[in-house]
């Protein structure tokens, strides 16, 4: 896996980026990833300031996700959340649309 990690108006800390790496690693056992690009940013005129976004390029549809927090561990957090939700509903709706072609198939 690729990981490309960008930054604006905030340099992360190492605990960030080692937070960032661990946690795109433990979704490898879910979902294949071959890049995911990370942009934090922190907005030096709106709360909550730090917003994290996430394009994980994946074989099948590419999984976008945008959070927002007052932290920028909070918005990490937030946003991996947000992944594993729509990982869960990708599932969800593969096993909804393959169960009716095998009854209909026995």
């Amino acid at each position: 896996m690729k990981l490309t990690l960008t930054h604006r108006n905030h340099v992360p800390s190492p605990f960030i980026v080692e937070m960032l790496e661990n946690e795109l690693k433990a979704l490898q056992a879910d979902l294949k990833i071959d890049e995911a690009r990370v942009h934090l940013e922190r907005s030096l005129t709106e709360s909550p300031a730090f917003s994290v976004s996430f394009y994980l390029v994946t074989p099948g549809p590419d999984v976008q996700v945008r959070a927002t927090d007052h932290t920028l561990r909070a918005a990490v957090t937030n946003a991996f959340a947000r992944v594993s939700t729509k990982i869960g509903k990708r599932r969800a709706d593969v096993r909804t649309t393959a169960m009716p072609q095998r009854l209909a198939n026995p």
